[in-house]
């Protein structure tokens, strides 16, 4: 439990000092001006008197218990000050202290070795160069931070590694009239995780939503355990940095880890059912949304304005996010036209047009809110000074006060009636300045009723023969090799996927018998790891009819590679169907990654490609098939009959289960795999597979 860190009985601050632009006098400034419930001790051995408080020389002069200790000194007096901590049975210290893993190789050593000292005594490190924690929760109140954001109750929780963008979602929630819930900024990670930070939100009752902010993950398969187990029941907001190569370097320079994780993180987030942004601004609003209201019960959306241009803005936004225009019925529409003005639309959007007042608004929104076919409302209202702004909000909010179903608005006014908008804020109505931001928040609410909705099952039960596979991988663990196209193909097949018929070809006397067990037509390939791209380097021989042209073909590819160290396949040839890829790679400390796309040029030039966490469940592969821009061409389009998509989710299963029993397999490409209409099982017609 992390009480001690969040809910602490008592605080000492080390390094505290009379200095008003020091960090110690910042917290003990925080720790007081936000009416801290417990006691607090500021530690300084050469300073008698601080803010009215009297200042300790150190912990071990402190007459009471501490729980928690805030240290703000240089980091070679931190070992010191560990122990005297330890000795006084402190639980948790929060280092703000630099001068760690973000040095360097020695930053390393010095952070390895401050952990197991604070270990040893039983202390939890948060940090080090971090920016500390903050509870708004009244009996606690404790701002245990060096910033600046003034801190009052909400139900937003933050959790952030980097300090300057979690002091950014605190100010815009702030300048929003918002206040957050719980906050910790925890810098290197060195000892308390941040899947700990997260999974103590997430059995907090006053936490409604939790955004989170990351740079690189320490332990990846503890984030997806923690953030699966929370979002059924409230929603995470997530936003990766580091998602470029650039980015990547710029987080190993500020916290001192370089791996890109970004294809990971979209994959982790997708499987715990994680909302992920790109877009900080978007995060924060949806969060706001989210914090005042439940998600849709579906994506139908209605719209009421004053004006045209704004809602057909928001109508191209919804619509590209994936939400559905709701109809009215006759009875909505014979209602809406006997209230609004004789020139009003009573289409979706509904105009209530520009002399539209009090009533108007409150009438039509309370209609579309009733209507069945509607699942959430966006209100848009620019200024009329003609009209009573202040009756128009309380109208609005008591449209609102028997539904369900959320409801954004977007006002465009000035300071001059921006009463307006404080109103409805005050009555737990989001709003927003343009209409795409209140289009974009409702759709981010309604994934995630989807998110919520979705079936959540096991991976399946397969009949595979991990015996077989196993003595494949066991010959070639080690040796850093790419497997020979014959032992690939059986490691494939030893767990279900379908493959071609295949038969080595040693010799000119192998003929006959690749040919009788093959059959007509068939491939030759060459196997070698001096050849990657077979068929460019002429390695590759289709539509072989019969035996003698087998053979001819093997005398041929066997005199054009004399001198490589190779060998020769002969593969039944599969008819040409829907090219698909699959493949997986290694996510260190979550396991593997499967892929799936579009196979051929789609994959080369355009990248249609998703990634998944292995094992996959047939709901899990099934979301991934849908995932990809080229979807439709799989389901069929323009009369063409689409693949076996039931085939297609068992082929994802199986070669994420194998990812997932042989975790010494580090690459693989099926690539193309050839997709067929329903009773035909799809065939991997190629392979890669790496064993480390």
């Amino acid at each position: 439990m992390l009480d001690g860190l969040f809910r602490p009985r008592s605080v000492a601050i080390i390094g505290a000092s009379a200095n008003p632009l020091s960090i110690g006098h910042i917290v003990l400034r925080n720790l007081t001006d936000y009416g801290f419930q417990g006691p607090i001790f500021p530690i300084n051995p050469k300073t008698a008197q601080i803010r009215s408080f009297r200042c300790y020389k150190s912990v071990l002069d402190v007459p009471d218990e501490i729980d928690l200790v805030n240290i703000s000194i240089a980091a070679k007096l931190l070992p010191a000050v560990i122990e005297e901590c330890g000795k006084k049975g402190v639980k948790f210290a929060i280092v703000h202290s630099a001068g760690f893993k973000e040095m360097g190789p020695e930053g390393v050593k010095r952070e390895q070795d401050l952990v197991k000292m604070a270990n040893g005594f039983g202390i939890r490190i948060f940090g080090p160069n971090s920016q500390g924690v903050q509870n708004s929760a009244p009996e606690v109140s404790v701002y245990a931070n060096f910033t600046f954001v003034p801190m009052k109750p909400g139900n937003i929780s933050i959790v952030a590694q980097s300090g300057g963008v979690g002091e950014m979602l605190k100010l815009h929630l702030h300048n929003v009239g918002l206040g957050h819930r719980m906050y910790a900024s925890y810098g290197n990670e060195s000892d308390l995780t941040m899947p700990e930070i997260l999974e103590y939100y997430g059995k907090d009752e006053g936490t409604r939503a939790i955004m989170v902010q990351i740079e690189s993950f320490k332990n990846p398969a503890r984030f997806l355990e923690v953030a699966s187990a929370i979002t059924p029941k409230k929603p995470i907001l997530a936003i990766k940095a580091g998602q470029t190569r650039e980015g990547s370097v710029a987080v190993c320079s500020h916290t001192g880890s370089l791996v890109d994780q970004g294809v990971m993180a979209t994959a982790m987030f997708r499987k715990a059912g994680v909302l992920e942004f790109r877009d900080t601004d978007e995060m924060i609003k949806t969060a706001i949304a989210m914090s005042s209201q439940e998600p849709p019960p579906g994506r139908r959306l209605g719209l009421v304005t004053n004006t045209g241009g704004p809602g057909v803005q928001a109508v191209d936004e919804a619509i590209t996010r994936g939400l559905k225009l709701a109809v009215w019925s006759d009875e909505g529409k014979a209602k809406l036209r006997a209230g609004l003005h004789p020139e009003a639309s009573v289409g979706n959007p509904v105009d209530v047009v520009a002399t539209g007042g009090p009533e108007h608004y409150k009438l039509a929104i309370e209609t579309l809110l009733a209507e069945k076919d509607t699942d959430m409302v966006l209100v848009f209202f620019v200024t009329a000074p003609f009209v009573d702004l202040d009756s128009i909000a309380a109208r609005i909010k008591e449209a609102l006060a028997t539904s369900k179903k959320p409801v954004v608005a977007v006002i465009e006014t000035s300071e001059k009636w921006y009463s307006l908008i404080k109103n409805l804020r005050a009555g737990g109505v989001p709003v927003y300045e343009f209409s795409e931001d209140g289009a974009r928040a409702l759709a981010a609410m309604a994934k995630y009723s989807d998110i919520r909705a979705r079936k959540v099952e096991p991976p399946p039960e397969l009949k595979v023969d991990k015996a077989k596979a196993q003595a494949i991988v066991k010959r070639f663990e080690g040796k850093g090799a790419y497997l020979p196209q014959i032992d690939a193909f059986e490691l494939l097949s030893a767990y279900g996927v379908p493959v071609p018929k295949l038969a080595v070809i040693a010799s000119d006397g192998d003929v006959a018998a690749a040919a009788k067990k093959v059959g007509f037509p068939c491939v030759l390939k060459i196997d070698s790891t001096e050849v990657v791209h077979k068929s460019d380097a002429g390695g590759v021989t289709l539509n072989i009819k019969d035996e003698a042209a087998l053979a001819a073909a093997y005398k041929s590819m066997r005199d054009k590679f004399a001198g490589k160290k190779a060998a020769y396949v002969a593969m039944e040839q599969k008819p040409v169907g829907r090219e698909v890829i699959i493949g997986l790679t290694e996510a260190p400390g979550l396991g593997s990654l499967v892929m799936f796309g579009l196979g051929g040029i789609f994959v080369e030039v355009m990248k249609d490609v998703i990634f998944g966490v292995s094992p996959l469940s047939r709901p899990e592969a099934g979301e991934m098939m849908r995932g990809i821009k080229g979807f439709p061409m799989l389901e069929g389009i323009r009369g063409e009959k689409g693949v076996d998509l039931p085939a297609m989710e068992d082929l994802l299963c199986r070669v994420s289960r194998l990812a997932a029993d042989f975790p010494s397999i580090s690459e693989m490409d099926l690539n193309p795999i050839f997709a067929y209409p329903a009773g035909t099982a799809p065939a991997a017609v190629d392979v890669r597979i790496k064993v480390r």
